[in-house]
């Protein structure tokens, strides 16, 4: 952490030298950008150096080294190495006639921006430190501190985390498809209420995609602006764009094909799971029921090659029809032995929006580089059924698939069944 700051603080004062002899507005934009970044790194450089003192003792456990705190502090780490990475670039190119000075100036600022933001909330997790009772992430008054923070959260600037610096925190291979969604729900949002059609509005959202692709301050205000303006219908019908069947189709036929993609519905049964700990032990797995009462849970089935289990009788009468367009594939061949995994698979959407149809093309995908059965989790969507009730079909969903891998094509293997105590939590 040291080197990257001393680095950090050598790059800032050497360019903002370089620049303060010049005249011109450019020029005086790095050097206020520089002058600022030095400033946020100074107030930054303990902080981080104490929280990595203390964040260990807000771990799940020793082998879960992972927190809220630890997030934000990796967060500032990549923003300060992005930042780091340019400030070498302008010192390296600065004196070049090739230079663009004002590209180049407006990235950095983006990231001095985002710097400001993350310092700002580096000091709400200080505060949270402080009131907080040891080893306790959450606050658990009601009122006062909790509002507080709220009140933070709102006056912030979050638009500065969609425009130039969009996905900075990841691998740079996700990040132009981060901004690919990012147009396209802005783009979205723009045409939302102008039509009633969901294949309308992605429509006339191809035509105003453009100005938000190149111009990414625009499109950080526009995010900004729409993610806290618009109801969770807007983000369903957003999501679920892939969903229309028309879409569906292309997208099917243009994905790796596999001999089975098979939907099921799993009727809602107790059942005993011995326990990795004690396998002469067990624990009951009882159905979802929160909100509506026990019900059906829905998944899919995805393998490249058949494999023995998935032609059983036990489990077609589990399928589930899914309407016209869907094929029942004929096998022709003997199935293959077990294999020795299997992947459960819970798509996103954020429990409100989507199935596993519209995430059938990269599975498929899975299926054959992993050569691996993969089993997707069809949860029940919000806010016709609220949470908790997709998190309980997940987890019935898992232990059942960990009870009847036989039947999806993997191999029993108990060593895997991860219910290590009695309480089976």
């Amino acid at each position: 952490m040291d080197s990257l700051f001393q680095t950090l603080h050598s790059l800032a004062e050497d360019n903002a030298a370089f620049f303060q002899n010049r005249a011109t507005e450019t020029s005086q934009r790095f050097v206020a950008a520089f002058t600022a970044i030095r400033e946020h790194a100074r107030y930054l450089e303990p902080l981080l150096g104490h929280f990595a003192t203390v964040y260990h003792i807000f771990d799940l456990d020793e082998d879960t080294p992972a927190n809220g705190y630890r997030s934000l502090a990796q967060t500032v780490r990549c923003c300060l190495a992005h930042i780091v990475h340019k400030s070498r670039y302008v010192a390296a190119n600065r004196g070049s006639i090739f230079f663009r000075s004002k590209h180049n100036c407006a990235e950095l600022e983006a990231y001095c921006t985002a710097l400001t933001q993350l310092r700002a909330l580096v000091y709400l997790a200080q505060r949270l430190l402080t009131y907080n009772r040891p080893g306790c992430l959450f606050h658990h008054e009601e009122g006062g501190l909790s509002e507080q923070f709220l009140h933070e959260y709102i006056t912030m600037h979050k638009g500065c985390f969609y425009g130039r610096c969009m996905g900075f925190q990841f691998a740079p291979s996700i990040r132009p498809f981060l901004q690919t969604i990012a147009i396209s729900l802005i783009s979205f949002g723009e045409n939302y209420k102008r039509h009633q059609s969901g294949l309308s509005v992605a429509a006339s959202s191809l035509f105003t995609s453009g100005k938000f692709a190149i111009d990414p301050e625009l499109r950080g205000i526009e995010f900004e602006r729409i993610t806290q303006n618009l109801d969770v219908h807007f983000w369903k019908t957003f999501w679920n764009l892939t969903e229309m069947e028309l879409l569906a189709s292309l997208a099917s036929m243009t994905s790796s094909q596999v001999q089975v993609s098979r939907a099921l519905s799993v009727p809602p049964d107790s059942f005993e799971l011995p326990l990795a700990a004690d396998p002469k032990l067990s624990v009951t797995i009882t159905p979802p029921v929160a909100h509506s009462g026990p019900g059906s849970i829905q998944m899919r089935l995805i393998s490249y090659e058949l494999r023995e289990g998935q032609d059983s009788e036990e489990l077609a009468s589990l399928v589930r029809p899914e309407g016209s367009l869907a094929l029942e594939l004929r096998w022709k061949t003997k199935p293959l032995p077990r294999s020795p995994f299997l992947v459960v698979h819970i798509h996103g959407g954020g429990f409100v929006a989507q199935t596993s149809k519209s995430h059938e093309p990269y599975l498929k995908a899975w299926a054959q580089e992993l050569d691996a059965p993969i089993l997707s989790i069809d949860y029940s969507l919000a806010p016709e059924a609220p949470f908790p009730r997709a998190l309980e079909e997940c987890f019935y969903a898992y232990c059942w698939a960990l009870k009847n891998c036989h039947l999806l094509g993997e191999r029993p293997r108990f060593e895997s069944w991860p219910l290590a105590d009695e309480k089976g939590s």
